[in-house]
């Protein structure tokens, strides 16, 4: 990315704040698509129309959790416990990504209308007022 290039200007302060953040993680995790993703993969993981397979993810999760056998054992007080704490959030993120991936389409729109997360409204709102044009700019 150019920092001289102006029209991304937003992108790259909003990008220079998290950086200098001490919780720049934790703003990640917060934030509100990350919130809404997560609340749709809660909600379908919750609806019986999708794969059995959404329930394999967090099983491995909660055995390892559970597993006496861990890179840091859990006898080191705190860094064993950090440790499962990492794998829980790095989990439950990939969680919040595959499944909407496993859930038929159907479904997903569903849930995505009921949470008022329309996509398809959002891209024609979007779009209004948008023009498609072809110039020739001859010197």
């Amino acid at each position: 990315m150019d920092p001289w290039d102006h029209s991304r200007l937003g992108d790259f302060e909003t990008m220079e704040r998290r950086k200098t953040s001490a919780f720049a993680g934790a703003t990640a995790l917060l934030d509100r698509r990350m919130r809404d993703q997560l609340r749709l993969s809660w909600r379908l993981l919750r609806d019986e129309r999708v794969s059995a397979l959404k329930f394999a993810l967090p099983t491995f999760l909660a055995l390892y959790v559970l597993s006496p056998i861990d890179p840091i054992p859990d006898f080191l007080l705190g860094l064993g416990q950090v440790d499962d704490l990492g794998i829980v959030i790095a989990g439950v993120l990939l969680l919040a990504r595959i499944i909407p991936r496993l859930a038929p389409a159907h479904v997903v729109d569903e849930h995505v209308r009921d949470m008022g997360l329309d996509r398809a409204a959002k891209c024609r709102a979007k779009t209004e007022g948008v023009y498609d044009a072809r110039f020739n700019v001859r010197g």
